[in-house]
């Protein structure tokens, strides 16, 4: 399946019509249409599609092959993992320093 078949699928999947789509990711509905009927795509639209579709793997949708199919559309049940930003990093990276500390024996 190559990327266009792969964007119908997924906009499907969320909207009933793509002119649904024009309007959330304020765009023309025709510069959408020729998206998806295979018009090369912006990075700024591909951007538009990973914020709208996190559960997507992004592999999958840019492969022009089916061996992603089962893995991308089908499941979105499963928790989408985000990049944590500066300051989560910092009190996760905390917590395991304290954690280690915990770990080891106390100096006699």
């Amino acid at each position: 399946m190559v990327f266009e078949e792969k964007l119908k699928q997924l906009i499907k999947s969320k909207y009933n019509r793509l002119g649904d789509l024009a309007v959330k990711f304020d765009m023309n509905y025709s510069q959408l249409s020729q998206y998806v009927n295979g018009k090369k795509i912006s990075i700024d639209f591909l951007k538009k599609i990973i914020q709208e579709f996190p559960e997507v793997d992004l592999n999958w949708l840019l492969r022009d092959d089916d061996q992603w199919t089962e893995r991308a559309v089908n499941e979105f049940s499963e928790e989408y993992k985000t990049v944590m930003n500066n300051e989560q990093i910092i009190v996760k990276m905390e917590r395991l320093l304290q954690e280690l500390k915990n770990q080891l024996p106390e100096n006699k």
